[in-house]
């Protein structure tokens, strides 16, 4: 490659947003290309042998934890988030895409900075990393209702507190398939139109009665999630 190509690929690889990390089976860094220096606050060259769980911050450390045994298991982790800590000291909120190469022995993940984010829009933001005082949704069963952060009451039908109660209970996203199972249907046979007009409707009738988004994103050929902080009571 010629001084001016290796010039403009290094410009390129400044531009990155993401860091793509290489990790063995004990967890040790072995490589990180990307975004590195401007996610981590290391170089390249620092990151390789650090233990990846050391730099996650103290609070995060044991989902986290529980997350890298599922990627291990075989499971392709998508919209994982948690904390790191920089080397400068700050704390910052990454997303992460990961999975175990069985033939190479490594664990993969794909990271980005969501910091930003966290303060600009909190649907991007895992909601046990929002701020403790946020004010939350509550999910009640008797009677089956929604209650806003603004007080407000929305009375539900059993099959929208049924889905509701099954988005509120994880922290990413949850699958079709998890919800049509909820609602007692065999997912093979539903027809998949049918979940998609009842989000629609759940979500105008939330705007309408109250003037707030139904915080639930869609998260395209996989499913839903709930992003804000939520209760569920009885």
């Amino acid at each position: 490659m010629t001084k001016e190509g290796s010039t403009l690929a290094g410009d390129y690889t400044d531009l990155v947003l993401d860091a793509i990390c290489v990790v063995d089976a004990q967890g040790t860094c072995l490589s990180v290309t990307g975004a590195c220096e401007r996610i981590f606050g290391y170089t390249p060259a620092e990151m390789a042998g650090k233990k990846m769980l050391d730099l996650v911050h103290p609070d995060d450390r044991q989902r986290t934890a529980a997350a890298i045994d599922r990627v291990m298991g075989g499971y392709l982790q998508r919209y994982f988030e948690n904390r790191y800590v920089r080397k400068d000291g700050r704390v910052v909120y990454i997303s992460w895409s990961a999975s175990w190469s069985q033939e190479h022995q490594v664990r993969i993940g794909v990271a980005r900075d969501i910091t930003q984010r966290k303060f600009d829009d909190q649907e991007w933001v895992a909601p046990q990393l929002l701020p403790d005082d946020l004010p939350c949704w509550q999910l009640s069963a008797s009677p089956r209702r929604l209650v806003t952060p603004r007080g407000i009451h929305i009375a539900l039908s059993e099959q929208d507190h049924i889905v509701l109660q099954t988005l509120m209970r994880e922290s990413e996203c949850v699958t079709r398939r998890t919800i049509v199972e909820a609602l007692g249907k065999n997912f093979l046979e539903y027809d998949q139109r049918r979940l998609d007009t009842q989000m629609r409707r759940l979500r105008r009738k939330v705007k309408e009665s109250c003037g707030q988004a139904l915080p639930i994103s869609t998260v395209y050929g996989v499913g839903y999630r709930f992003y804000a902080k939520a209760t569920i009571c009885g």
